[in-house]
Protein backbone atom coordinates (compact mmCIF):
# COMPACT_ATOMS: atom_id res chain seq x y z
CA UNK A 1 0.00 0.00 0.00
CA UNK A 2 2.93 2.36 0.67
CA UNK A 3 4.55 1.63 -2.70
CA UNK A 4 7.85 0.73 -1.00
CA UNK A 5 9.70 -2.47 -1.78
CA UNK A 6 10.50 -4.77 1.15
CA UNK A 7 14.18 -3.76 1.09
CA UNK A 8 13.30 -0.05 0.93
CA UNK A 9 10.88 -0.42 3.83
CA UNK A 10 13.57 -2.20 5.86
CA UNK A 11 16.07 0.60 5.19
CA UNK A 12 13.43 3.12 6.24
CA UNK A 13 12.76 1.24 9.49
CA UNK A 14 16.50 0.94 10.21
CA UNK A 15 16.88 4.68 9.73
CA UNK A 16 14.05 5.37 12.18
CA UNK A 17 15.65 2.97 14.67
CA UNK A 18 19.02 4.68 14.27
CA UNK A 19 17.45 8.11 14.79
CA UNK A 20 15.58 6.79 17.87
CA UNK A 21 12.09 7.34 16.46
CA UNK A 22 11.43 3.58 16.70
CA UNK A 23 12.19 0.77 19.12
CA UNK A 24 11.88 -2.96 18.50
CA UNK A 25 11.85 -6.23 20.40
CA UNK A 26 12.93 -8.11 17.27
CA UNK A 27 9.38 -8.84 16.11
CA UNK A 28 7.37 -5.69 16.74
CA UNK A 29 8.14 -2.00 16.28
CA UNK A 30 6.76 0.96 18.21
CA UNK A 31 7.33 4.71 18.25
CA UNK A 32 9.52 6.28 20.94
CA UNK A 33 8.88 9.47 22.95
CA UNK A 34 11.03 11.34 20.43
CA UNK A 35 8.24 10.77 17.93
CA UNK A 36 5.98 12.96 20.07
CA UNK A 37 7.67 15.90 18.39
CA UNK A 38 6.08 14.71 15.17
CA UNK A 39 2.56 14.68 16.56
CA UNK A 40 -0.12 12.91 18.60
CA UNK A 41 0.30 9.70 16.62
CA UNK A 42 2.80 8.42 19.18
CA UNK A 43 0.39 8.24 22.09
CA UNK A 44 -2.30 6.74 19.87
CA UNK A 45 -0.22 3.98 18.31
CA UNK A 46 2.78 3.17 20.50
CA UNK A 47 2.89 -0.27 22.03
CA UNK A 48 4.06 0.72 25.52
CA UNK A 49 1.18 3.13 26.21
CA UNK A 50 -1.34 0.46 25.20
CA UNK A 51 0.36 -2.04 27.48
CA UNK A 52 0.45 0.17 30.57
CA UNK A 53 -2.94 1.90 30.31
CA UNK A 54 -4.94 -0.89 32.04
CA UNK A 55 -2.56 -0.85 35.00
CA UNK A 56 -2.61 2.95 35.15
CA UNK A 57 -6.43 2.92 35.22
CA UNK A 58 -6.42 0.21 37.89
CA UNK A 59 -4.09 2.24 40.11
CA UNK A 60 -6.28 5.32 39.68
CA UNK A 61 -9.48 3.45 40.51
CA UNK A 62 -7.95 1.87 43.62
CA UNK A 63 -6.48 5.11 44.97
CA UNK A 64 -8.95 7.65 43.57
CA UNK A 65 -5.92 9.69 42.56
CA UNK A 66 -4.33 10.47 39.19
CA UNK A 67 -1.93 7.83 37.82
CA UNK A 68 0.52 8.15 34.94
CA UNK A 69 3.60 6.67 33.31
CA UNK A 70 6.45 8.83 32.08
CA UNK A 71 9.64 8.07 30.15
CA UNK A 72 12.83 10.05 29.65
CA UNK A 73 13.63 11.71 26.34
CA UNK A 74 16.48 14.22 25.93
CA UNK A 75 16.64 15.36 29.57
CA UNK A 76 12.86 15.66 29.89
CA UNK A 77 10.10 13.45 31.25
CA UNK A 78 7.34 12.65 28.74
CA UNK A 79 3.95 11.32 29.86
CA UNK A 80 3.01 8.39 27.61
CA UNK A 81 0.02 7.10 29.59
CA UNK A 82 -2.33 8.68 32.11
CA UNK A 83 -5.55 7.73 33.85
CA UNK A 84 -8.88 9.14 32.75
CA UNK A 85 -9.70 9.67 36.42
CA UNK A 86 -8.30 12.90 37.85
CA UNK A 87 -9.65 14.41 41.08
CA UNK A 88 -8.10 17.85 40.56
CA UNK A 89 -7.33 20.29 37.78
CA UNK A 90 -3.77 20.43 36.48
CA UNK A 91 -2.38 21.32 33.08
CA UNK A 92 0.95 19.62 33.77
CA UNK A 93 0.03 15.91 33.59
CA UNK A 94 -1.35 15.86 30.07
CA UNK A 95 -0.65 13.03 27.67
CA UNK A 96 2.48 13.86 25.72
CA UNK A 97 3.46 16.67 28.08
CA UNK A 98 7.21 17.21 28.46
CA UNK A 99 8.30 18.28 31.95
CA UNK A 100 11.67 18.93 33.65
CA UNK A 101 13.56 16.12 35.35
CA UNK A 102 15.05 18.00 38.31
CA UNK A 103 11.72 18.80 40.02
CA UNK A 104 9.56 15.80 39.07
CA UNK A 105 9.39 12.40 40.74
CA UNK A 106 9.93 10.43 37.55
CA UNK A 107 12.82 12.67 36.58
CA UNK A 108 14.56 12.23 39.91
CA UNK A 109 14.16 8.47 39.67
CA UNK A 110 16.00 8.55 36.35
CA UNK A 111 18.71 10.80 37.78
CA UNK A 112 19.05 8.38 40.70
CA UNK A 113 19.65 5.54 38.22
CA UNK A 114 22.75 7.32 36.88
CA UNK A 115 26.23 7.24 38.32
CA UNK A 116 26.80 10.23 40.62
CA UNK A 117 29.24 11.95 38.26
CA UNK A 118 26.88 11.55 35.31
CA UNK A 119 23.95 12.74 37.41
CA UNK A 120 25.83 15.89 38.41
CA UNK A 121 26.84 16.53 34.80
CA UNK A 122 23.19 16.35 33.71
CA UNK A 123 22.08 18.70 36.50
CA UNK A 124 24.76 21.22 35.55
CA UNK A 125 23.71 21.01 31.90
CA UNK A 126 19.96 21.49 32.20
CA UNK A 127 18.05 24.67 32.94
CA UNK A 128 16.78 24.69 36.55
CA UNK A 129 13.97 27.18 37.08
CA UNK A 130 12.41 28.20 40.40
CA UNK A 131 8.92 27.00 39.44
CA UNK A 132 7.46 27.40 42.95
CA UNK A 133 8.79 28.68 46.29
CA UNK A 134 9.55 25.03 47.12
CA UNK A 135 11.53 24.10 44.01
CA UNK A 136 15.07 22.90 44.71
CA UNK A 137 17.44 24.26 42.06
CA UNK A 138 20.87 24.16 43.71
CA UNK A 139 22.92 21.29 42.30
CA UNK A 140 24.39 20.22 45.64
CA UNK A 141 20.96 20.19 47.29
CA UNK A 142 19.52 18.26 44.35
CA UNK A 143 22.31 15.70 44.60
CA UNK A 144 21.32 15.13 48.24
CA UNK A 145 17.66 14.72 47.28
CA UNK A 146 18.59 12.28 44.52
CA UNK A 147 20.85 10.30 46.85
CA UNK A 148 17.86 9.87 49.15
CA UNK A 149 15.77 8.62 46.21
CA UNK A 150 18.55 6.18 45.35
CA UNK A 151 18.59 4.84 48.91
CA UNK A 152 14.84 4.47 49.38
CA UNK A 153 13.94 3.27 45.87
CA UNK A 154 11.09 5.71 45.24
CA UNK A 155 10.62 9.46 44.80
CA UNK A 156 8.21 11.80 46.57
CA UNK A 157 7.86 15.41 45.42
CA UNK A 158 5.95 18.04 47.37
CA UNK A 159 4.94 21.24 45.54
CA UNK A 160 8.23 21.59 43.67
CA UNK A 161 6.75 21.43 40.19
CA UNK A 162 3.36 23.00 40.84
CA UNK A 163 1.83 24.60 43.94
CA UNK A 164 -0.30 22.07 45.81
CA UNK A 165 0.86 19.11 43.73
CA UNK A 166 2.08 15.97 45.51
CA UNK A 167 3.67 13.14 43.52
CA UNK A 168 4.80 9.65 44.50
CA UNK A 169 6.63 7.54 41.91
CA UNK A 170 8.41 4.21 41.58
CA UNK A 171 10.89 3.29 38.83
CA UNK A 172 10.09 0.96 35.94
CA UNK A 173 13.00 -1.16 34.74
CA UNK A 174 13.66 -3.78 32.10
CA UNK A 175 14.79 -7.34 32.83
CA UNK A 176 18.40 -6.14 33.05
CA UNK A 177 17.44 -3.61 35.70
CA UNK A 178 17.83 -0.59 33.42
CA UNK A 179 15.45 2.30 34.03
CA UNK A 180 12.93 2.92 31.25
CA UNK A 181 10.21 4.93 32.99
CA UNK A 182 8.31 5.82 36.14
CA UNK A 183 4.85 4.99 37.46
CA UNK A 184 3.50 8.03 39.29
CA UNK A 185 0.58 8.84 41.54
CA UNK A 186 -0.38 12.51 41.70
CA UNK A 187 -2.57 14.16 44.30
CA UNK A 188 -3.15 17.61 45.77
CA UNK A 189 -2.35 19.15 49.12
CA UNK A 190 -6.05 19.86 49.63
CA UNK A 191 -6.74 16.10 49.54
CA UNK A 192 -3.85 14.51 51.43
CA UNK A 193 -0.25 14.89 52.58
CA UNK A 194 2.90 13.50 51.01
CA UNK A 195 3.37 11.30 54.08
CA UNK A 196 -0.14 9.84 53.75
CA UNK A 197 0.32 9.35 50.01
CA UNK A 198 3.43 7.25 50.67
CA UNK A 199 1.90 5.36 53.60
CA UNK A 200 -1.36 4.52 51.85
CA UNK A 201 -0.27 3.82 48.28
CA UNK A 202 3.42 2.92 47.99
CA UNK A 203 2.78 -0.83 48.32
CA UNK A 204 0.19 -0.68 45.53
CA UNK A 205 2.65 1.10 43.25
CA UNK A 206 5.25 -1.56 43.96
CA UNK A 207 2.72 -4.27 43.06
CA UNK A 208 2.03 -2.53 39.75
CA UNK A 209 5.76 -2.04 39.23
CA UNK A 210 6.24 -5.82 39.31
CA UNK A 211 3.70 -6.20 36.48
CA UNK A 212 5.47 -3.62 34.32
CA UNK A 213 8.94 -5.12 34.13
CA UNK A 214 10.01 -4.42 30.57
Amino acid sequence: MSGLTQSAARRFFLTLLHERYLQTDGRHYWLTPKALRLGQAYVDSAQFPRMVRPIVEYIASRTEEHASVGVIDDDELVYIARSKHTPFNSTSVRLGERVPIYCTAGGRLWLASLAETECETVLQRIRREQRTPYTVTDVAALMEKIAQVRRQGYAAIEQEFEIGMLVLAVPLSDREGLYWGALSLTSHQSRTSIEALCRDHLDLLYSAQAMLVG
